[in-house]
């Protein structure tokens, strides 16, 4: 089912591609065998999205970032956010969908959700590219997932929440980490743990020595973890968020430019308009437009 969102982009409630009563609390398909795959369109969804593409070629957007498409990849797309991909030849693999409340009885505490950051928007990339022979190793546990629903016996869930769980605890171990090169587990600790204050407070919070002390650290220590880490400082990620959800606002609502720039709390409209064109390349009027026309 399909919930349009203002203007153009569809939001899909549930997923029911297997047809089954369950599905919108967690389904499985093979890519080849759904014709509505891939979507080529802008479009968001309200549960957690993993392709699994055993063979596929093209490109995926998502949060107006574009990722190649090739064989041997896993995407993880968050509830809430902007995708569309498209493949140049008929792609082949799963698609899992699952709402937050199966996530959630996995992962009971909100720290535990953080582990895995390709499921979260604090996340450093959304897309794992495999090698054959890692891809190859992992495909069992979702063909014994794919059985499991397909049986439709008693106590699957709980049976394809384990395999769920194994199958992204291993995606985690061949997630590459960023400690090498000064990238400290302390320094990515308090990466990690600023970059989830920010999706938390960045229309609350002011300046940055209000994510230091609500962190314990000084504002010289965040920053010079970020620049460690990411190559950035505390106000540039701040900012990028802010301009992420400029373009989530103006792409996918009716409200002006100036309602969006007051949301965002910049309370003067033409510093808004030049800090989004700082960013971005475009003022928020021709960025609306070229979102409007790619949904055409």
């Amino acid at each position: 089912m399909t919930v349009p969102m203002a203007p153009d982009f569809p939001v899909f409630d549930r997923s029911d591609f297997s047809g089954e009563a369950t599905a919108s609390y967690f389904d499985l398909v093979r890519l080849q065998d759904n014709p509505e795959i891939p979507r080529a369109f802008p479009h968001r969804h309200n549960y957690y999205h993993l392709l699994w593409m055993t063979e596929a070629a093209g490109t995926h957007m998502l949060d107006f970032e574009s990722f190649p498409v090739r064989s041997n990849t896993v995407f993880f797309v968050s509830p809430g956010q902007l995708h569309a991909w498209n493949s140049t030849v008929r792609p082949k693999g799963y698609v899992i969908n699952f709402s937050t409340e199966f996530f959630v009885q996995m992962f009971p505490r909100s720290d535990d959700i953080a582990q895995f950051p390709f499921f979260h928007i604090a996340r450093d990339t959304p897309v794992l590219y495999m090698d054959q022979a890692q891809h190859d190793q992992l495909l069992p546990l979702l063909v014994e997932m794919e059985n499991e629903v397909l049986s439709r016996g008693d106590g699957r869930l709980d049976i394809v929440r384990s395999y769920l769980l194994v199958l992204l605890t291993r995606l985690r171990r061949l997630y590459p980490e960023r400690h090498a090169d000064g990238m400290s587990p302390q320094n990515y600790s308090l990466t990690k743990r600023y970059k989830l204050l920010i999706e938390q407070h960045y229309l609350d919070f002011g300046p940055v020595r209000d994510y230091a002390e609500k962190l314990h650290v000084t504002e010289r220590q965040l920053n010079d973890a970020l620049k460690r880490t990411l190559g950035k400082t505390a106000g540039q990620l701040v900012q990028e968020r802010m301009v992420l959800e400029a373009k989530r606002l103006l792409s996918n609502t009716d409200l002006s430019v100036a309602e969006i720039a007051y949301q965002l709390n910049f309370e003067d409209f033409a510093y808004f308009c030049r800090f989004f064109k700082k960013h971005t390349q475009f003022t928020p009027g021709e960025f609306k437009k070229r979102m409007s026309d790619a949904t055409k």
